[in-house]
């Protein structure tokens, strides 16, 4: 690690943990951001050393993590005007942690090839609070070598460093995930909402469901917390879901591979935002489902 200058670009929730974990550990790093506010809040909080811009974080560090929340401030961090890439030196480690479309990353990538730039890509499962304490795991690709280089800097905030492959695999690996659980909560509560409409208890049936196909596993958590309880808050954006459905099918297109169910499920996402009860929460799908069939959880 000592090898290394280090350097974070996107001061948002995950970038500003990345920052306070390495100055917990004792790891200099210099820090920016595209918004002044998050900058300013930055250094209000006692946050290490500042940039006033990528373009001046980049003359400074040979390896820059990249912590942005949108394919747009991704982009514009990179190759904006004032951006790392007009200030890159050869051999310099750029480590994509943002939150953006598998095909904004591995264009990024090519676009800097030429200025002998090394991107990776360490897509991070969880959040600021997993980051503070050293426990994300990280879907890494790119270049194995440089991986490994970087792989103790990486450990200071993963406990699990996961080899998926090509650029683009780690957001499309979220995507994949996401896309099944959403496809697993419809299909659930779809059972839940017979169950319950027949007579039975659904609380009953859920229980019975790892006896009676236990090959099966176990069913995923929020039908009880969520549906069966009739709360429907589970604090993560339907919008987010969404965008992670239209990145599985663009992949499937891409790939010509026919996604009825996830097809499928996109199309009740998109009706349930449209629901009067709809709040913004991804469990609106289940909600929706519910009320089109008459169904109320969480009463009795």
């Amino acid at each position: 690690m000592a090898d290394f200058s280090v350097g974070v670009v996107g001061l948002d929730a995950l970038g500003s943990a990345l920052t306070r974990r390495l100055d917990e550990k004792g790891i200099g790093n210099t820090a920016t951001d595209l918004n002044p506010r998050l900058l300013q809040a930055h250094l209000a909080e006692g946050g290490s050393a500042p940039a006033g811009s990528p373009f001046d974080l980049a003359q400074l560090c040979d390896l820059v993590l990249v912590a942005e929340t949108s394919d747009a401030t991704l982009r514009e961090a990179v190759l904006g005007p004032t951006g790392l890439a007009h200030a890159l030196r050869p051999g310099t480690i750029i480590v994509d942690m943002s939150e953006a479309s598998p095909q904004t990353g591995a264009a990024l990538a090519r676009a800097l090839y030429s200025k002998g730039t090394i991107w990776i890509e360490a897509t991070p499962v969880g959040g600021a609070p997993e980051a503070l304490a050293g426990e994300l795991t990280l879907l890494t690709a790119g270049a194995g070598d440089a991986l490994e280089r970087v792989a103790p800097l990486l450990g200071v905030f993963a406990s699990k460093l996961l080899r998926l492959g090509e650029i683009g695999s780690g957001p499309l690996a979220k995507a994949l995930v996401s896309t099944l659980g959403a496809m697993s909560l419809a299909i659930f509560t779809e059972m839940m909402i017979v169950a319950k409409k027949s007579g039975l208890d659904p609380a009953g049936v859920l229980a019975a469901i790892p006896i009676l196909a236990p090959r099966n596993g176990t069913p995923p958590a929020a039908v009880s917390a969520q549906v069966l309880s009739g709360l429907f808050e589970s604090g993560i954006s339907s919008r987010r879901i969404a965008d992670d459905i239209s990145q599985v099918l663009d992949a499937a297109r891409a790939a010509s591979v026919p996604v009825v169910h996830a097809s499928l499920v996109q199309a009740a996402h998109t009706s349930a935002g449209y629901g009067p009860a709809a709040t913004g929460d991804h469990m609106d799908l289940a909600r929706w489902m519910a009320n089109n069939a008459g169904v109320r959880f969480g009463e009795g």
